[in-house]
């Protein structure tokens, strides 16, 4: 390795100063780190702490699609989340009342209040501009991804690595995910299909009053460079849930 730096910096330096300031830079800046499995894992669950600040509980969640800057529709939706990473997103607004979305381990359910029954959809499934199902319910990485064991990328503020699903419901097949160096607060992710395709990016934003939240996500997609989708979750609380809505039966019956 040492003979291979050095051949790369003596040929660098044939192309002048500049460019050996600049390898040299971004070597500095930009390191690849040997991690272990549980302190990738522990800065996975702290990264979860800023979007869900609690392992059991609710809160409600809106959903804003912007073209051109100018606000196109919303949307409103109230969350319930267990300790197993299990959600029901019931949507609030007056044409979709009462439809109710459940994501199990296995399986994402949609039910219908005039069907009265709950058909399987997938967490991919587009529920608002940029945003699926499966972004609005699901806040926590901890139990649906783990790290795929590619070397970490340290750079000057930030540390960032992909993980890869395991779970049967979970939205995507990879993340690449870069976090705040120091607090580990999220910072942006990419989301990858099974193909290896990118689906969308996201910006993750602090809440002003309550620097240890992420209020807010901001969903971009590459084919659509003058759209984005704003997700603000809010009112936050912490509660114990009882097992049964997070099942079919429960679901559909309350």
């Amino acid at each position: 390795m040492p003979r291979l730096i050095d051949s790369l910096l003596r040929y660098i330096a044939s192309f002048g100063r500049l460019t050996l300031l600049g390898f040299l830079t971004l070597v500095t800046s930009t390191s690849f780190a040997t991690e272990t499995e549980q302190q990738v894992q522990a800065w996975i669950i702290a990264a979860d702490s800023y979007r869900m600040p609690f392992k059991s509980g609710e809160l409600k969640s809106a959903l804003t699609l912007y073209k051109n800057e100018e606000k196109q529709q919303s949307s409103e939706f109230f969350i319930q989340v267990n300790e197993q990473g299990d959600s029901r997103v019931t949507m609030l607004n007056q044409r979709s009342k009462g439809q109710k979305v459940l994501l199990t381990e296995s399986a994402m359910w949609l039910y219908v209040p005039r069907t009265h029954k709950a058909i399987r959809i997938t967490p991919m499934q587009r529920l608002m501009g940029q945003a699926s199902y499966g972004d609005v319910s699901s806040l926590s990485w901890q139990h649906e991804y783990q790290w795929d064991k590619n070397p970490v990328v340290t750079k000057t503020d930030s540390v960032c690595f992909s993980v890869t699903a395991i779970r049967k419901s979970a939205t995507y097949r990879k993340i690449n995910l870069c976090l705040q160096k120091d607090s580990l607060r999220p910072v942006n992710a990419q989301f990858y299909l099974a193909s290896g395709k990118l689906m969308k990016q996201a910006t993750y934003i602090t809440d002003i009053d309550n620097p240890q939240r992420i209020s807010t996500t901001k969903f971009t997609q590459p084919n659509k460079k003058t759209q984005y989708t704003l997700m603000h979750n809010s009112d936050y609380q912490a509660k114990k849930l009882s097992k049964h809505i997070f099942t079919r039966q429960g679901f559909i019956k309350r």
